[in-house]
Order: structure tokens, then sequence, then C-alpha cells
């Protein structure tokens, strides 16, 4: 019964051959599409197919834009969303093929793999949720079709690639993958169609697949047989094969007879040709490949199955041999069974693959020689009968035979779950004989180690999931038990009654203990054994929650080892080992049972303190006398291997009062507190001020400010004169920050903080770059020509691997002489690399740029490191300017650091003369070039060039 109107199919069809796909000339086939046009033909409908890939079609068909997607499993999710028919067009299971490289054995075996799934699939999702039930983590590759992940696992981009048992037995092959033991999920597949789609639709597929499923005659089971199920027979009936050789020859000797008397008879030649046109007929109904081939092996005559197969007419084949048709090695087989079959009297039988269009097929064939009157073989008679089908089969039949002997123990129920047959590996699993377990209803099986039979209530979920798979226990035959995971799958007969269960089963004893070693390892240090940082998070969070009302106080010590890198350095990391693990010791002997003394970091620890006190200073001197006994217990002498070691700490405490501080709140406090502690000098216990993070939100806010002045150009450089003998001989360029809202700022507020940060870097390079334009502008007036500017440099930009070829670029992009730069280092900074460094020096020196050394008599330069440094002049420090006339030490280091310049060659100025008192008793100490408030404060380049044009009479 046809529908009411006339209707449209839009019909999405992707790449899953054998069930659908497109064909070499662009149309729609497969078995699912031969089943569909049926249905079609029969209702009226006209059916518009639409190629797209998996993932496109499942979106198309959501969207309405699609009306019916063939091959698709039911789940409740997709039952959600699109409509399905109530009996099942196909049924189908998925296999895990791999690459000929990859070795799997067992479910286990896919740790780490890369397996293509196609995109959006339920063979995906449930893959995914099986192995994550075994704790396995392979690496899933998402695929648009089941050619691209047979293709990715081909090129190596995945080890294995999951398909449908159809797909998997037709295309392995031409890929070159190879099945694996792993088969799973038995899936009903339906043509899924689009929300509102007319309901007779859908009745209509109903009707059919119930009429046709019901009929071994039927049009359904003729599809299948053509595409999948097709079994010639193994081999063929040699008397059928030698009457067929007879026909062949009756028809040869027909056509002579014909060639030879056609001119005397007529009218026999005319009944031989209708003898011809019957056998033909015959001949080309068959479905098996007959041929006849002369005695130089050339065609001679073809039947329609030949033809059909080489996708050729018979005109274009007859003439031509195998080397014409086929591929060279192929071509090189046929020639070797042909000669065989030859020289033997007896037909003989070969299993041929030939390879035609990408689609590898195997055929069983039988040839045999044709012999005329004087008994020599002159013709030679073929038949070959696709046996592809029933070699998928006999493999498909030796896989399920792996899988059921593969290393994971198997068990089959019959319908009222009584056993009826187990695998070695079950039997080796559970300690029981096979004729044990055969019969028994008692499945050797529980929920919980303490028991949790499989009862009623399981199996009745079991029966609406038709699966059920998680974490359970096995009974061995001694009564132990093991951890298992346990897989339970019902195969539905042709009814779609439940005929049998399938268990399958993994000892998961090991993969326990490997999880159990993990959740250690995730929650405690290895090296000292104590809790590491998640879980004191944890321990924290907990207690914070569970003491939210409590009236105790409670408080976070952040212990940290001072220059515990030094220990490292020196003496190796298993001593630094050595030493943690002590110390872990120590301060754990000095807490409760019920504190926690955790290791967050390398040389870090933190105590958690709970209900210490009711009030805050009762709560701080309890944390702060804790403190206390930690300094001194990290601070006694240690042995580390067979030598003696100091150490000492720096502590940070924070109080906890339960009043909805925030997790990250107490750990930045307590951080902040222990940084104290170090700053202060070290050694020391710190308990956390308000002050301390405002000083942090101070320093973050000023280096938003920092950055926002080198965007807004707030930046100026001021030039204090540099004087000898009464005369201006150079400047020192100092920064200036004209701050939006606090006015004129100088470098001591800002350049500590630039230097602890990459600001540095961007801020040192425009005074370099505005130093250098003020020598060019400079330069073009004649008395301001050979003036000098001192720049002072960070070690942070001397280390700049390119601080070289980026000054040297600054002074050729302003026109700068090089000559009138001098770049100023600090003693005090600690220069590293220092071989690099003086290389660096060094090229810039050849280029003109001299180099002087800021502060000196402040750090802890060593004469060594002082005469290796490619130095042009040495500054006496203000520091010891300043009391130079009252302290007799000042004057004798002044006199010393004079004395020391002069030994080197090298020229000195002193900085910060602020009286003719001080410049006088530095001229009389030796000492020619000044720089102070006595000759001027800092002021703009304006004001310095006025003063320059003015001279200096002091």
């Amino acid at each position: 019964m046809r529908a009411a109107t006339p209707i449209e199919m839009r019909v999405g069809v992707y790449e899953n051959s054998p069930k659908l796909f497109v064909d070499t000339n662009g149309r729609a086939a497969g078995i699912l599409i031969d089943m569909l046009d049926e249905v079609a033909a029969a209702e009226g409908w006209t059916v518009r197919y639409v190629p797209c890939t998996w993932a496109a079609c499942v979106a198309k068909l959501a969207r309405g834009d699609l009306d019916v997607l063939p091959d698709v499993a039911y789940t409740e999710e997709r039952a959600r969303t699109f409509r399905f028919h109530a009996v099942p067009a196909l049924l189908s299971w998925s296999q895990l093929y791999r690459a000929s490289n990859v070795k799997v054995t067992s479910i286990v075996d896919l740790q780490d793999k890369r397996i293509a799934v196609l995109e959006g699939s339920v063979q995906a999702s449930f893959l995914a949720s099986l192995l994550g039930a075994y704790g396995l983590k392979p690496h899933f590759v998402a695929a648009p079709s089941f050619d691209r992940a047979f293709q990715l696992v081909k090129d190596g981009k995945a080890d294995l690639a999951a398909v449908n048992n159809f797909y998997g037995d037709m295309q392995s092959q031409h890929y070159g993958v190879r099945g694996t033991p792993i088969v799973f999920q038995p899936a009903q597949l339906f043509y899924a169609a689009r929300p509102g789609i007319r309901p007779d639709v859908l009745d209509a597929m109903d009707r059919h697949l119930r009429t046709w499923q019901g009929d071994p005659e039927s049009v359904y089971f003729a599809i299948l047989k053509r595409w999948q199920l097709q079994s010639p027979a193994q081999q063929i009936n040699q008397r059928t094969a030698w009457l067929l050789a007879l026909s062949a020859m009756l028809l040869l000797g027909a056509c002579a007879a014909a060639w030879r008397f056609r001119r005397q008879a007529a009218q026999r030649a005319r009944a031989l040709q209708a003898t011809e046109n019957k056998l033909s007929l015959i001949l080309d109904s068959v479905d098996s490949l007959v041929y006849i081939k002369d005695g130089d092996f050339r065609y001679r005559y073809v039947n329609e199955a030949m033809c059909r197969m080489l996708d050729m007419r018979a005109d274009d084949i007859l003439g031509k041999d195998d080397f014409s048709l086929f591929e060279p090695e192929l071509a090189g087989e046929l020639r070797a069974h042909d000669l065989q079959a030859m020289a033997e009297s007896r037909p003989q039988v070969f299993e041929e693959s030939i390879d035609m269009a990408g689609a590898e097929r195997t055929y069983l064939s039988t040839k045999m020689a044709l012999a005329l009157g004087d008994g020599a073989a002159h013709s030679l008679c073929g038949i070959s009968s696709d046996i592809t089908s029933r070699k998928r089969m006999e493999e498909s039949t030796r896989i399920a035979a792996t899988v059921f002997e593969s290393h994971e123990g198997m068990l089959v129920l019959d319908r009222t779950r009584a056993v009826i047959d187990a695998n070695a590996a079950f039997c080796a699993m559970s300690g029981y004989r096979l004729d044990e377990l055969v019969g028994s209803r008692k499945l050797p099986f529980q929920l919980a180690e303490d028991g949790g039979e499989l009862d009623a209530a399981f199996w009745k979920t079991l029966a609406a999931e038709q699966k059920w798979h998680g974490d359970a226990f096995s009974r061995r035959k001694d009564a132990t038990v093991c951890p298992v995971l346990l897989s339970i799958s019902a195969v539905q007969d042709g009814a779609g009654h439940v005929a049998n269960y399938v268990c399958t089963v993994s000892d998961i004893t090991e993969l326990k203990r490997i999880q159990e070693r993990n959740q250690h390892l995730a929650y405690y240090d290895d090296l000292t054994g104590l809790p590491n940082r998640r879980l004191l998070l944890e321990r924290i969070q907990s207690c914070l929650a569970a003491s939210r009302n409590e009236p105790q106080l409670g408080a976070l010590l952040f212990v940290d080892l001072d220059n515990f890198k030094d220990l490292n350095d020196t003496r190796g990391h298993s001593a630094g080992d050595e030493l943690l693990q002590q110390v872990a010791h120590r301060i754990t002997s000095c807490m409760r049972s019920v504190d926690t003394v955790a290791r967050v970091g390398g040389d870090e620890f933190v105590v958690m303190l709970d209900a210490i006190g009711t009030n805050e200073d009762e709560a701080r001197l309890h944390a702060e006398v804790l403190a206390e006994k930690v300094l001194a217990a990290v601070a006694a002498p240690y042995v580390i291997d067979s030598l003696p070691h100091h150490a000492s700490c720096s502590i940070g405490v924070t109080l906890c009062a339960h009043r909805d501080e925030g997790l990250d709140t107490l750990m930045k406090r307590g951080d902040l507190a222990m940084y104290q502690a170090k700053t202060d000098g070290r050694n020391l216990v710190r308990v956390f001020e308000p002050w301390m993070e405002q000083a942090v939100a101070r320093r973050i806010q000023l280096v938003s400010e920092l950055r926002g002045a080198l965007d807004g150009d707030q930046f100026e450089l001021y030039y204090q004169p540099q004087v000898e003998g009464g005369r201006i001989v150079g400047s020192e360029a100092l920064l200036r920050w004209h701050h939006p809202e606090r006015g004129l700022v100088g470098p001591a507020e800002f350049i500590g903080i630039a230097e602890s940060t990459d600001l540095i870097l961007p801020i040192g390079a425009w005074v370099l770059r505005a130093a250098c334009r003020q020598l060019a502008r400079w330069a073009a007036v004649p008395h301001n020509a050979r003036l000098a500017v001192a720049v002072n440099i960070s070690i942070r930009q001397l280390m700049e691997d390119n601080f070289v070829r980026d000054t040297l670029a600054v002074i050729a992009d302003t026109g700068a002489d090089p000559r009138c730069l001098k770049l100023e280092i600090t003693e005090s900074m600690g220069i590293e690399g220092v071989e690099e460094t003086i290389a660096k020096m060094e090229a810039l020196r050849r280029h003109g740029i001299r180099f002087l050394l800021d502060d000196f008599g402040t750090g802890y330069s060593s004469l060594a490191y002082l005469k290796r440094l490619p130095l042009e002049q040495l500054k006496i420090d203000r520091s010891f300017v300043r009391d130079i006339l009252v302290d007799p030490n000042d004057a004798s280091i002044a006199r010393s650091v004079v004395a020391l310049a002069q030994a080197l060659g090298l020229s000195i100025i002193a900085e910060g003369v602020e009286t003719m008192a001080q410049r006088d008793k530095l001229l009389e100490l030796g000492c020619h070039r000044f720089q102070g408030y006595l000759y001027g404060r800092p002021m703009p380049a304006e004001e310095f060039e006025d003063m320059v044009a003015a001279g200096v009479a002091r």
C-alpha cells in the first residue's frame, strides 16, 4: 500500500561500504541503498541521494536538510533527536583493526595507543567509556569516515581504527591493516529520520522489513547474498567443469565447421549459430567467470560475468592476454597457473586474488587444457568463482575463535543464564575446570568485595540496557576474590529475544595496585613521604569548611630553606635530597599528630596548625613559638654524606581565623610573610601583616604605571654636570618620570621595581636612545660638540645576547659620536658570565664607547676581577665623599681608590661633591674630576646647555 500522496525523500550517503557508499560512477550503492530503493519503488517515493561525510550527514539530518540517513545505530540520545522505525535493517558489530607493525593481543595493550574513530559515532563514545572503565588512556583520533580512519592507520598517524565488521572485512586488505581480537558493541542498524517526518514513511519501512525478513526467498536476502553473504562452492564440480569445457570445445568446433562449410551448408550454419547463441546465453547467465584462451594464452571467448568484472566489452577483451589486462605481477601469476594447467591432464584448481578499482576479490579458479584430435593441448578453458565473501566469513570465524581464546576470560550463557562454555583464560583465572562451570547458574561474580550478588535487579537492568560493564569481583574456586572488570552483553535471536549472554572478564588486580600507587604518588611527596601540595590544599579546604563556626583559630607556617641551591651546586643533588629528608623529619618532630607537614616545592614546606587558640593573640603566640622551635631545629648541625653541614630557614606565618578567608588568600599571605623574612635577613620568623599585602599591591600598581609611562612618553632625561678644572667636560644622564598625579619622580622610587621585572630592558633602551639623540644634537653646536654623556646600564641589559648589536644600531640610527658615550656599570650588581661580559665590553670599546665603574668601593669586586674589565674610569661613591672631612676611614678609602685607579691607568671622578672643602680634599688626594650639587643639580637639557654656554667659575 503506497503513501497517500507522492513524496520526495532526501537521503544522506556517506562512505561505509558495503552498506552504503558512492560508486565510481557517482551513484549511491550498497546493501542499505538497494533495500531503500526496493521500498521506494513499492511505495512510489522519489529518492534523491545526497553525498556527505558522516558528521555532515548527521548535522543535516538534525537540521531537517535530510529526510533519512541509513546505517544509524539506535541509542536513547539519538532517539531524542531523530525518529527510528521498529524493525532493524541490519545487525552489526564493531572491531579494532591494527597496523601491521602494531601488536595488540588484549584490551590492556590499548594503553597509550592512537585509535582512529568515526567522529560523533556511537563506536567512539562506547569505546571511550569501555576503556576508561579499565583505567586505560588511549589517544582518540577523530576521522570523518571509515576510509579516512583506515588511511590514518596506513599512513602511521594512528595505530588502530574502530570500524564495523562489514566495512572492515571488505577494506582491511586494501589498506594493509589487520583485525585484532577486540570486538565490541553489537548494534542494530536503522534508517534514522528527521523530526517531523510523516509517520507512514516509518510504518512502510517496518512493513517491508518485517515481511522480507520472514521470507528466506525475499528480495531482502537476495540483496544480502549479492553484497555480503554469497558463498560460492569451495570446489567446482569436476563433472560440471568438464561439461563446460566440452561446451566450449563444441563452440570452437561449431565455429570451425561454420567457417569451413558456410557456403555449402548455409542451413546447417544457421542451426549451428542458434546452438552457439543458446550456449552463450547459458554461459552468460552464470555468475562465475568463464573464458577460453588459445595456445598463446589470448582470450578467444569470455562470458558476460568476465566483461562485468573487467568493465569492458567482449570485443575489447578478445585477442588480448592477461599482461594487457592486469598488472604485471598478477598477470605473471595467472600465466604460471595457465602453464601448469596446460601441462596436466586433469583440471587444476587455484586460488587467485584480483585487485580491481581498489577492491580485492578472491576467486577459486578451475583450469583445464582442451586437446584436439592430435592429443596436443591447443586451448585452455577456465571457470573462476568469486569466493570473497566466504573468505571473509572464514576470517570472521577465525577472529571470533581467536577472541574467545584470548587472554581475557570469557563465559557464554544460554537464555536461562546457565554456563554453556568458558575459555581457557577464565578457567585459569577462576581455578574452575570447564566441566565444573558448564550447566551452573550460580555465576562466580559479585559486585562488592564483601558480597553483592548478581540478583534479579541486576538482570532486570541488563535486560533493559542489553549490556552492563563495570568493576566487580570474581570468586575463585579457593574462595578468594579478585577485582575484575566485567562486561556482559545480551545477544538476540532473529525474533529479538535474548538467546545468549557473553561475559568478558579481565583480572585487574595489578591495575588496582597501580592505581593505589598512583593515588599515593598523587597526594604524597616521593622523597620525604610527606603530603604534597595537592593533599595539603585539600586538607586546608576541608578544615576551613568543617570549622567555619568554630571558636578555635589555626595558622599556616611557610618554611623555606636559606641558600639551599648552594648545597646542590657544590655537593650534588643527592646531598640536597638527604638534607630535605632530614629537615622534613625535624619539622615533623616539632609538630602535634593533628598537624599536617607538607612539602610543596623543592625546598619549601608548609605546616597546617589547627585549633591553636581562641583569639588572634593566643593563636599568634602559639604559632610563633612553634615557628621558633622549627627555626632552631632546622638550624642544628647536620651530617650529610659523612660531612658536616649547617642550614637555616625563613618562616612566614599567617593566621587562619575561619572568617571566610579564601584558600588562595591564605597561601598568598603565608608566602608574603616568608619572603619578608628572607628580605629582612633570613633565618627569621615573620607573621603576616596587612602592610605586606599593601606593599605588593603598590608594587603591582607601580609596574602597571611604568608600562603606561613607556607608552605615554612620560620619561625625560636630566643631566648633572661633570667638571674638571672649572670646565664642564660632560654629564651623567639621570632618568626622571613625569607622573600624571605625583609630578616629577626620581629613579630611586621605581628603578628597583623595573630591575626586578622585564621593564628594565625597554626603559634602559629608551634611556640609551634618548641620550644618543641628545649627543647628536650637541654635536651640531661647536662648544657642546665634545661633551660626554654617561648612561647607567643594568646588568639585565648587559646580559642580553643582542646588547652589542642593539647599542651599535642606536648609535647608527641617532648619528651620535660613540667616543662621547660612556656606559656606567655598578660594582655591586654582581656580573655573571664574566668572560661573555668582557667580550661585549671589548666589542663596544673598539667602536669608541667607554666604560666606567660606578659606586666603586661599595661592592665586592676583587682586583683580579677589576683589572680584567676594559674600564676607562672609576667613580668614588658619594657615601665616601659625604664624610671625607670627618671620618678618617672614608678619607682612607677615597685615597686608596685614587691610588688604585692611578695604578691601573684609569681616570677617576667623585660624585656627591657638595662643598668646596670636599672638593679641595679630593684635589689633595689626586682626584680632579667632580660631580655634585656644588656644580649643579640634575637639570633638563635646555638648562644644562645654558650652563655650558655660561661656563663654570668655581
